[in-house]
């Protein structure tokens, strides 16, 4: 009796830790007149591949999106709309096409400014793979990825085919559109240092995230 009231005890006792440690993804929003965009951030790789379905590896953090268009103007929504912005080194990134995390090709990251390109691994995060060259966000530039077929690497095509499918859709629209961004992330980055920047056709919105 007592070995079964203490293995109770246990349990009720691990479970109570596992809920402590349960992580909230953090939620920022903003908009104007005419769009509303929520954004929800996952930064460890245990929760993005939770989130996903799939687990995409070291350096990723993923952000779920929603736009909200506020008028009957159908508003163009796209990846490219959207820049991960980390205030502490000013340095700013496009998302990931899904061909560039589970594709064949070799990742290539070309600085806009003089058109120089590196190669570079999805790991190497945010501020490794993007220089780290700690500008202020007024100068920061922002980097260009692209992609470069290498017939001596295979790609995951059950992970790109989960990351096509949930990456947020580019298209036209006067309904809530919502989908996943892939940004590349190191762990060094804090939560207050980030925020999303949008950069489309709707306007400009600096979405912050705040403990």
């Amino acid at each position: 009796m007592r070995l079964v009231v203490s293995l109770l005890i246990l349990v009720f006792s691990t479970t109570s830790l596992l809920a402590e440690k349960k992580v909230v993804s953090p939620t920022t929003s903003a908009g104007n007149e005419n769009v509303d965009i929520i954004a929800t951030i996952s930064m460890t790789e245990e929760e993005v591949t939770q989130k996903l379905g799939a687990d995409p590896g070291k350096g990723i953090a993923l952000l779920a999106v929603r736009v909200v268009p506020k008028t009957d103007k159908p508003v163009d929504v796209s990846p490219d709309d959207f820049i991960l912005l980390a205030h502490d080194d000013g340095e700013r990134s496009k998302p990931f096409e899904p061909a560039e995390i589970a594709g064949g090709g070799a990742l290539v990251v070309a600085n806009t400014a003089d058109n120089k390109t590196k190669k570079t691994s999805v790991s190497a995060g945010l501020g490794g793979m993007l220089g780290g060259g700690g500008g202020s966000p007024g100068n920061s530039k922002v980097v260009a990825l692209g992609s470069r077929m290498d017939d001596k690497r295979q790609g995951n095509t059950a992970l790109l085919q989960v990351l096509k499918s949930k990456q947020l859709p580019q298209k036209e629209t006067v309904e809530t559109v919502e989908g996943f961004l892939y940004f590349p992330l190191d762990g060094k980055h804090k939560l207050k240092n980030l925020a999303v920047l949008y950069r489309g056709p709707a306007g400009k919105l600096d979405l912050e995230f705040e403990h």
